[in-house]
């Protein structure tokens, strides 16, 4: 029966009902006002009464769960519509157990594991993956608070620190090292997720990658270095060489230098990533500048200007020298290589916000297209490979400078436009920048 038929079927018991009190008292109120009046409280009185009765008859045949076919008219007229709502209902409360048991299957197949922590830092419930990897019983440990269960008590600041960058650390188990990225994902309420995903085979295979690319590096230095040596003994014979022959020589040394350069950053970057930073001291910022400076001036085109922006008062960045020169005569010797002549070279240092410093290199060269941005700091990405071949470059440089921000808490900005220029910003953070010159 459609709603629209219920509603008049209960409008006309209700009209009927409040017409036969009507009736009653009309008819009583014809021989005594007052019996009318009486005869309409009581005709009021026990219509409420029959609505009270019905709906208590309806209540108890809801609880009770009887027949439909037991039931009387009225009866089925309300409570049809509220059983099929409660089919409505129950169809979907099936729904979402199926789709909360699916949700909990795949919660703990993920291959990732994930801990849900509450605002307070207890335990509220953690994966398979998370058990095995972090050695958690979710039913001894559910509740309490993660910091007593992991290697170190501070690795949870230090987890949440890190933001989405993550934090890499040891985990024993069963008498062996895992080594487990553990990332923070903050949730609503104070709430969030930890994420321990197992790196242990990656980064042995990227320590295996690096100590190849090393051993072969330091295999290529010695008959490269020969192989010029030879080339340029004869070049600068006394007697000269045949046109021909001579070309081919000047040919061969060009290849061997650009060679010899590749390799001393394969190296380079070998000692990056497979080393611990030495002992860092405050080095001073204007020395830094100048020697950057020096390198880039002594490979400019002519017409090409080369200038230091010296900041209006010393500074000094606290680091590893050799590793600071290498990543700023990185910068310099791009920009040098990427700007035509007639331009500008600018290298300089400025204080930046929060008491951080930054070490930056401006050009007027020919900018980076914004698609390329993201990668520039990948081994061997080149914008425009034929060009960069061209200008001696290895496709290390920026690999290398990225490499020497991480090691020093620094941040690598790239600003740069086709046609308008590059500006390469190191930000270091306040407690490795500081006013003063460096004590020598």
């Amino acid at each position: 029966m459609k709603t629209a038929q219920r509603l008049r079927r209960q409008r006309r018991f209700a009209w009927r009902r409040l017409a036969g009190v009507g009736t009653v008292a009309a008819v009583g109120a014809l021989f005594s006002w007052p019996a009318g009046l009486g005869l309409l409280a009581l005709g009021l009185g026990w219509a409420w009464w029959c609505v009270e009765r019905e709906f208590a008859e309806v209540l108890g045949e809801a609880l009770t769960g009887a027949p439909h076919e037991d039931l009387s008219p009225r009866a089925r007229l309300v409570l049809e519509p509220l059983r099929a709502q409660e089919r409505v209902w129950r169809r979907r409360l099936e729904a979402a157990r199926r789709d909360r048991e699916r949700l909990i299957a795949a919660w703990d197949r993920l291959p990732v594991g994930v801990v849900w922590l509450a605002a307070d830092g207890t335990i509220r419930r953690l994966n398979r993956r998370a058990e095995d990897l972090l050695q958690l019983q979710r039913r001894l440990h559910g509740g309490q608070p993660l910091a007593l269960f992991l290697p170190e008590p501070r690795w949870l600041e230090r987890i949440r620190a890190s933001g989405e960058a993550g934090f890499t650390g040891e985990v024993p188990r069963r008498g062996e090292t895992l080594h487990c990225r553990l990332q923070w994902v903050p949730l609503e309420e104070g709430e969030a997720l930890l994420l321990v995903e197992d790196r242990t085979e990656a980064m042995r295979l990227e320590r295996m990658r690096r100590d190849f690319v090393a051993n072969v590096s330091h295999e290529l230095r010695t008959p490269l270095t020969i192989v010029r040596g030879y080339v340029e003994t004869a070049l600068d014979a006394p007697t000269p060489l045949p046109p021909p022959l001579a070309g081919y020589l000047e040919q061969v040394h060009a290849q061997a230098v650009r060679m010899q350069r590749l390799v001393e950053d394969l190296l380079t970057l070998a000692q990056l990533e497979g080393t611990q930073p030495p002992p860092a001291k405050w080095v001073d910022v204007g020395e830094l500048l100048e020697t950057a400076a020096a390198q880039a001036r002594g490979v400019a085109p002519e017409g090409l200007t080369v200038e230091v922006d010296f900041p209006p008062q010393p500074r000094a960045i606290l680091g590893v020298r050799t590793e600071l020169e290498s990543a700023l005569g990185n910068l310099a010797l791009n920009a040098v290589r990427y700007t035509p002549a007639p331009g500008r070279v600018v290298i300089g240092a400025r204080a930046a916000e929060n008491g951080e410093g930054e070490l930056f290199v401006r050009d007027t060269g020919i900018g980076i297209a914004p698609e390329h941005l993201p990668r520039l700091t990948e081994r061997f990405y080149r914008v425009d490979r034929a060009r960069s071949r061209d200008r001696g470059g290895t496709g290390l440089g920026l690999a290398i400078v990225n490499h020497v921000a991480q090691r020093h808490e620094a941040r690598l900005f790239i600003d740069s436009a086709p046609g308008k220029g590059s500006e390469f910003r190191l930000r270091f953070p306040s407690g490795r920048w500081r006013e003063g010159e460096a004590v020598k």
